[in-house]
């Protein structure tokens, strides 16, 4: 089993109907050019909606492989139109991060062994329509999320800007 295997098993640990095309929602828009083609993505509000679970989440997750790092990347993605607070949007992508780590615990035993061999790395990602008050930015900046035994800062894009996914992940 290789990395589009455990993704195409990524995507048989939720609902048929929640795996998404796409991220975008809220009057947020997220653009997917020149992001990596071999993707999953999942739609959690639908995901979380289908299990009957009530905690809090972002709107979705996107795994894919990067494949010049033989790794394999999450991306947790927020959309936020309007304003924002920003212990709730932490607590929104820990949420969509503890889901994932649980998730993971549920693959198949060969998907784990493939899992063991790779770098996971989390990128926890904020899309925003509004500017954000110092405030607000001083504790986006501070504020971290846990996964597996990584601690990531929270990146911010632009809602509706081209490219916005991309150059997130680039940069």
């Amino acid at each position: 089993m290789g990395l589009k295997e455990l993704l195409a098993e990524i995507g048989k640990q939720v609902h048929e109907e929640c795996i998404s095309k796409s991220c975008s929602g809220d009057g947020c828009r997220v653009y997917l050019t020149d992001a990596p083609r071999n993707r999953v993505i999942i739609n959690l509000e639908c995901e979380f909606e289908q299990r009957k679970i009530n905690t809090k989440r972002c709107d979705y997750v996107l795994f894919y492989e990067d494949t010049l790092q033989n790794s394999l990347v999450l991306v947790l993605i927020e959309l936020k139109s309007g304003t924002f607070k920003t212990p709730t949007v932490t607590d929104q992508l820990q949420g969509a991060a503890d889901f994932v780590t649980e998730m993971f615990g549920k693959l198949p035993k060969a998907a784990n062994a493939v899992l063991s061999t790779l770098e996971i790395t989390c990128v926890p990602v904020l899309f925003h329509g509004k500017g954000i008050d110092r405030f607000q930015l001083r504790e986006l900046e501070r504020a971290k999320i846990r996964f597996l035994s990584q601690n990531s800062a929270i990146k911010r894009s632009k809602c509706g800007q081209a490219k916005n996914l991309a150059s997130v992940l680039r940069g």
